[in-house]
């Protein structure tokens, strides 16, 4: 906004900083039809809900979700005007919350029915790119700058790479790597069905079979949404059970690489699938989702999922590691299974922590796969964070960082916790083993310290 004030030319109009009907604005000269140019911000779109724009145009797209750019496009109007002709222009970088849904319309080019019936709107998408070569005024420095960045960051900066950006959950995942042509189920091997809710939201659901190496494969899926991102295709759980046994059904049917038949199928759900849900008829408590599966005529049973978003995610990145020895990863994604491959890559985490994933993604898949990857979890170290105070303080003296002085005053706070804290791991501080589990004396190992 500064800048318009100091750049704009003063023949073409005039800045005004709250014009008594248009607020912020730049209002052209008459000589090129007084138009007027209203600065506004998204914070809350419903201020806008009586307003009528000619054209809208949104900087920084994607910091918001597709139902700002719906409520926006009800906006979209002008007396004299046809439809055809009032636009709606967004400017942005990949990344943040709604990186997916833009990508989605301008990139991907896919589109949900209504984009489609009574009229195709798909025409009137044009994504115009913006690379580093297109602006001739950066200097050799900025060039340079550029390739020393990361290759994820220097794609996404230097080609305008949309699978690759700032702020990405998942750079990892790799469709060259992580995504396979689908094999048969070999004989034996356990297969889990996981199931994340949604109504108004997509649900998911998806097939897994499991190899020797504890290697987990998604085989199939199932994601309700209506073609357009993050939108459900509201159905109610009978229906999604019906459906669900149906496309096993199918699956069994053919082997290569279905189901195998007669195998069991171990199903893994979130727990807000054991809410009871309101009975909208007469008041109380309806059955809840789990009730509805499990009862006559699906007899689907499942169980919770773990939920801890924190060990979830990790256990999730280290199925997505590609190990340097040159194996496959422990997570593989039979082609077929497009939601996947679509939704994992355009995941973000959360600005104020980066332990998670931002919820107000389209992170339905990522959520249901993550009841595998805790059910099938991986060794992994436990990060020091999770020691004791006197753990760390051991650690420390036994490494030789702590002066006399200081050791005096960990041992005395060391009492205190002694009597809430009597024993560690062996895998910490290593001292014997009983009966198979290890443990050690405090007292003996300060006393050898």
């Amino acid at each position: 906004l500064a800048k318009i004030s100091r750049e704009f030319p003063r023949w073409l109009g005039r800045m005004h900083g709250d014009h008594k009907d248009y607020g912020r604005c730049f209002i052209l000269n008459e000589k090129y039809g007084a138009g007027v140019i209203c600065f506004r911000n998204l914070d809350d779109p419903s201020k806008y809900a009586s307003a009528e724009f000619a054209f809208i145009l949104v900087d920084e797209l994607t910091k918001n979700n597709y139902d700002v750019f719906t409520f926006l496009r009800t906006r979209l109007r002008w007396v004299g005007l046809p439809e055809h002709e009032t636009q709606f222009v967004g400017a942005t970088n990949p990344g943040s919350k709604g990186h997916g849904w833009v990508k989605l319309l301008w990139m991907d080019k896919v589109f949900g029915d209504e984009w489609i019936k009574p009229i195709d709107f798909r025409g009137m998408f044009a994504y115009v790119p913006s690379k580093a070569k297109d602006n001739p005024h950066l200097d050799a420095a900025y060039w340079s700058m550029l390739q020393t960045l990361p290759e994820n960051l220097r794609k996404a900066f230097v080609d305008g790479n949309w699978d690759i950006f700032v702020g990405q959950a998942f750079p990892e995942f790799s469709r060259s790597i992580h995504v396979i042509k689908p094999i048969p189920i070999p004989p034996g091997a356990p297969i889990y069905m996981t199931k994340d809710w949604g109504y108004g939201k997509p649900f998911s659901i998806g097939w897994w079979w499991v190899d020797n190496d504890n290697r987990i494969y998604r085989f199939a899926e199932w994601y309700g949404w209506n073609g357009t991102a993050d939108v459900g295709l509201r159905l109610t759980d009978s229906q999604i059970a019906e459906g669900l046994i149906q496309r096993e059904n199918k699956l069994r049917g053919k082997y290569k690489p279905g189901i195998p038949p007669k195998r069991a199928i171990q199903r893994l759900a979130g727990p807000d699938c054991w809410n009871k849900k309101p009975d909208y008829q007469g008041g109380g408590q309806g059955p809840s989702t789990a009730e509805v599966f499990q009862g006559s005529p699906y007899y689907l049973i499942m169980r919770p999922g773990d939920p801890n978003r924190t060990l979830k995610l990790r256990q999730f990145r280290e199925r997505l590691r590609v190990p340097e020895d040159g194996t496959p990863p422990m997570m593989l994604i039979y082609d077929c299974c497009t939601q996947f491959i679509r939704t994992i890559p355009n995941l973000v985490l959360e600005e104020n922590n980066i332990e998670d994933i931002d919820t107000k993604t389209e992170d339905h898949v990522y959520d249901e796969t993550c009841h595998i990857c805790m059910a099938r979890p991986l060794s992994m170290e436990i990060p020091d964070e999770r020691s004791s105070f006197a753990d760390k303080r051991i650690r420390a003296l036994e490494e030789g960082f702590i002066d006399e002085f200081e050791r005096d005053i960990i041992l005395e706070t060391m009492e205190e916790q002694r009597q809430h804290d009597d024993i560690v791991p062996q895998e910490d501080l290593g001292y014997f083993d009983d009966g198979g589990v290890s443990y050690g004396n405090r007292d003996d190992i300060v006393d050898t310290i």
